[in-house]
């Protein structure tokens, strides 16, 4: 089966930008692929102060990505399903994309497993029959699925027939993961899993390990006594049981798909019984950061590990509360690197209500998060009745550089009770970005030019370009200053070649001077915007 994807996604190597000559032009060359990660450490965002020193006549701009009118994956079935993306995209070194998410089996009424069980369709007390109403009702190891999704674009995708894992008496189907394996391997301790991730581990040297997944598990059944699922009552100590084997588990695939190894249990992962985790990789620590719910819905926390397997007591983000995330509470926060810095997604929740806001955070290297925007919702919610009218939480990864563009892939909710979506009320979208192009800094008065100077940057190759986008006519200047605060002779803004294009890597040139004298040495830059430019980032290269 085939559906439409209009953006795509990438996690990268370094891209190849060219350093031709102040004097001479860029000589003509293939175009260079894709980074693989938004990692990059001679990369300086202004999407903050933090690398400013000075600034006059300038202000700051704060962009917002703009989703696509349709999501790229929903349910086969929307009235008895619900994709849900708790899972992430990965792009492999030959260019392919890979996403992996999960669907919820909503039931006969499309209310979830909680109704199931008040339902009786998997019986009461020890009676744990199994009586269908419909084929929507699925077993308790079957209301969650793993799915997987694969795109040569990023643009167009497919759900392939794997022939894996039996739903509903076929095996034709996009399914790598259900609760069987887990059920048989605790005694029916474990039958369901949540907020999993799929990571490739390129240190790995065992072959048949390159993949791991990470997720919480648990049984259905825990709930089996709650009111929520009927209070059923289940024998105490079967409950109990199922209680005691709720955590946080690794299993292992050689190619992201067979899933066939045991679950191995996270001993030191501090989740404190949350069932919201989510692991990325820490390019520039050469480790994984996760984050757990160990503020609960108060604040997020991270944790770190260079295996996987042994993880850092919790890293709490008190400052992001839900009074900031402008909801009843924090949902989950996703953390990644972009540039030399790291930036992050923290999500709100009005669970009665179902709305889900995301917002822009950053951090410097040793620092504390700070707010980029959390005013509105940073990626703006659909008009009553789309896709994602009510909520976006991004996936389990940073965004992806395709070209000069970001693609930010989210989990959408429309819960307009009114204006019901045709795709379901979950489905996973995304959000396109100008690369680099979260927050800027452009002229506060369009007839006079503004000035920053940042502070001091360790020259790190043979040119420096700038991301800079054209709101009309608009000019940018560059000089280079020495620790001191004083123009380094050939680098003052005369000398300078005025960048008037729209560019996400424009070379900056001097008459006279090359930047590649100047490598390695410590320096200021001192930028002169003016008119309709904005000025996002400058580089090393």
């Amino acid at each position: 089966m085939s559906f439409r994807l209009r953006f795509s996604f990438i996690f990268p190597l370094v891209v190849l930008f060219g350093q031709a000559s102040a004097q001479t032009p860029e000589p003509k060359r293939s175009v260079a692929p894709d980074p693989l990660m938004t990692h990059d450490p001679n990369l300086y965002l202004f999407v903050d102060e933090h690398w400013i020193a000075t600034q006059e006549g300038v202000r700051r701009v704060v962009n917002h990505p703009k989703p696509l009118k349709e999501p790229v994956v929903w349910p086969e079935d929307p009235k008895a399903e619900a994709d849900c993306a708790w899972g992430n995209v990965i792009r492999e070194p030959n260019g392919k994309f890979r996403m992996w998410y999960c669907t919820a089996m909503m039931g006969h009424k499309g209310r979830g497993p909680h109704e199931m069980a008040k339902a009786g369709v998997w019986g009461r007390g020890d009676d744990f029959t199994f009586r269908p109403r419909s084929a929507a009702d699925v077993r308790p190891e079957e209301t969650m699925l793993g799915k997987y999704a694969e795109s040569d674009d990023g643009i167009h995708w497919t759900k392939p027939k794997l022939n894996l894992i039996e739903l509903r008496g076929s095996r034709a189907n996009n399914i790598i993961l259900n609760g069987y394996r887990a059920a048989q391997q605790t005694g029916g301790a474990l039958t369901n899993f949540d907020g999993y991730s799929i990571l490739r581990d390129d240190a790995e040297k065992n072959p048949n390990r390159r993949y791991k997944m990470i997720a919480h598990w648990e049984s259905v059944h825990c709930w089996d006594n709650h009111a929520v699922s009927g209070s059923l009552g289940r024998p105490k100590e079967r409950i109990d049981r199922h209680w005691a084997a709720r955590a946080e588990y690794i299993t292992y695939s050689p190619d992201g798909l067979r899933w066939e190894q045991p679950l191995e249990r996270l001993e030191t992962l501090p989740t404190r019984g949350g069932d919201r985790l989510l692991v990325v990789p820490d390019h520039r620590h050469q480790r994984w950061m996760a984050y757990v719910r160990t503020g609960g819905h108060a604040y997020p926390s991270f944790s770190y590990s260079r295996d996987l397997v042994n993880w850092s007591p919790p890293d709490e983000a008190k400052q992001i509360t839900p009074q900031t995330v402008q909801a009843p509470a924090v949902e989950c926060m996703i953390p990644f690197n972009y540039g030399n810095q790291d930036l992050g997604f923290p999500c709100g929740m009005h669970k009665a209500k179902g709305v889900l806001p995301v917002m822009l955070s950053a951090r410097q290297e040793g620092g504390k998060w700070n707010w980029v925007h959390n005013r509105d919702p940073w990626i703006p919610f659909g008009p009553p009745g789309s896709y994602c009218s009510t909520g976006i939480v991004p996936l389990h990864n940073e965004p992806f550089i395709v070209g000069d563009e970001l693609l930010i892939f989210f989990n959408a909710f429309s819960r307009s009770p009114d204006k019901p979506c045709p795709f379901g009320a979950r489905t996973i979208g995304v959000a396109k970005l100008r690369r680099d192009g979260f927050a800027g800094l452009t002229a506060a008065d369009s007839d006079t030019p503004g000035t920053l100077t940042t502070r001091p940057i360790t020259v790190k190759g043979d040119a420096l370009q700038i991301n800079v986008e054209q709101r009309g006519k608009g000019e940018v200047k560059v000089a280079l200053l020495d620790e001191a605060g004083k123009i380094i002779p050939g680098f003052g803004f005369d000398e300078s070649n005025p960048i008037t294009q729209d560019a996400v890597r424009a070379q900056v040139n001097w008459k006279n001077a090359f930047v590649r004298s100047l490598n390695n040495r410590q320096l200021r830059v001192r930028v002169s915007i003016s008119g309709g430019a904005v000025l996002y980032a400058i580089a090393f290269r």
